[in-house]
């Protein structure tokens, strides 16, 4: 008789563990839109582009997005461009969000990794070395808040973006200095909450 109570008590406590972790129709958002993007990596020029984002929210408080993007930045030595970086962003986030989806206003924390198309283009003193494509990857974290207004959001996040390009490493080699490909990468932008 026992054992029956304790299995009961069991069952009754896995039902209810599943039924708290189940995704409820209300917590679950999905989110396309629209971004405007600056982008400022370590010792070079910062510039703004733009792209698209789709986002999923489930249990309330988990979610993930996925960005696509354009990013160029011309790298300088002593005063002359020295390399053109042109990149496609292609970026995979797990979201947390940190407030209850109640508020009008979330706040969210977000981390992830990203492909990235690359084309470098060697300028100045380096024009004759002509251009390369490589695909690279890159990991990225950092956080954000988003304005609820009934089927649109505003959102404005800010994350930081590390990772190593090979062009570049031959032009801080060549010219002794230490500029790097991590960037940081503002965002602001329109999602409409289906």
């Amino acid at each position: 008789m026992k054992s029956t109570g304790c299995n009961r008590a069991a069952t009754a406590l896995l039902l209810g563990l599943l039924a708290f972790l189940a995704p409820k129709a209300s917590a679950q958002a999905f989110e396309v839109g629209g971004h405007a993007t600056y982008t400022k990596a370590d010792g070079a020029d910062g510039t703004w582009a733009g792209g698209a984002q789709a986002r999923f929210r489930f249990l309330g408080f988990l979610g993930a997005e996925g960005l696509v993007d354009y990013k160029r930045t011309t790298y300088s030595s002593g005063g002359v461009d020295t390399l053109r970086v042109e990149q496609y962003p292609v970026q995979a986030s797990l979201m947390i969000w940190l407030t209850p989806r109640t508020w009008p206003v979330q706040i969210y924390g977000l981390g992830g990794g990203g492909w990235y198309y690359t084309r470098s283009t060697y300028l100045g003193p380096e024009g004759a070395l002509g251009s390369t494509t490589s695909n690279e990857f890159g990991g990225h974290a950092g956080g954000g808040a988003e304005i609820v207004a009934g089927p649109v959001g505003f959102y404005g996040d800010a994350r930081w973006v590390w990772m190593n390009i090979g062009s570049l490493d031959a032009i801080k080699d060549r010219y002794d200095t230490n500029q790097s490909a991590d960037f940081l990468m503002v965002t602001t932008g329109l999602n409409f909450r289906f």
